[in-house]
């Protein structure tokens, strides 16, 4: 049985200014004025176990863990203003499980299977607020949505036949 409980961050930084001859004044109100970015910190919490089975032959390994996300660091294309600005949103969670199944079968043959599923969302909507008072949310960083780049399942499957050769 394993847990682990753990805080990490990623560094803010500098957005490159914005192209701004090429920008269309509603563009370059919702992107300008985003100079940098913050800090993104998670706290990261995680049990499992870890087993051997088939008399060691085997192994079967399951974890679930959560993610608290906060000003999570999101690259959004700058509309007209041929750019890309770093934003960020300010709650995040990814939550799910992992399983990893492996058995030798036999003195040649062995198998391994891995699966996983992943809720990631944003928690919160980054929006811009224009001249005349009106709010659009920038980039699709709206509550509800998935992070992107974070696949909902995973699956791989492995075989191993092995002979030996003179």
């Amino acid at each position: 049985i394993n847990g682990q409980i753990s805080k990490g961050f990623r560094l803010g930084g500098i957005n490159d200014q914005l192209n701004v001859p090429l920008c269309t004044a509603s563009d370059l109100e919702t992107f300008g004025g985003n100079d940098s970015w913050d800090d993104e910190t998670l706290w990261n919490y995680e049990a499992g176990i870890k087993s051997n089975i088939m008399g060691g032959r085997g192994t079967l390994n399951v974890a679930v863990f959560y993610q608290d996300i906060k000003d999570l660091q999101a690259t959004v294309t700058a509309g007209s203003c041929s750019s890309r600005v770093v934003y960020n949103v300010p709650k995040a969670h990814s939550a799910g499980f992992e399983l990893e199944l492996a058995a030798q079968q036999t003195e040649r043959f062995d198998w391994a299977l891995t699966a996983s599923y992943i809720s990631a969302e944003i928690d919160s909507t980054v929006t811009s607020t224009a001249n005349d008072g009106s709010t659009s949310v920038v980039g699709g960083i709206e509550k509800g949505n998935r992070l992107a780049t974070v696949p909902k399942f995973q699956a791989a499957a492995a075989a191993t036949y092995v002979w030996p050769m003179n």
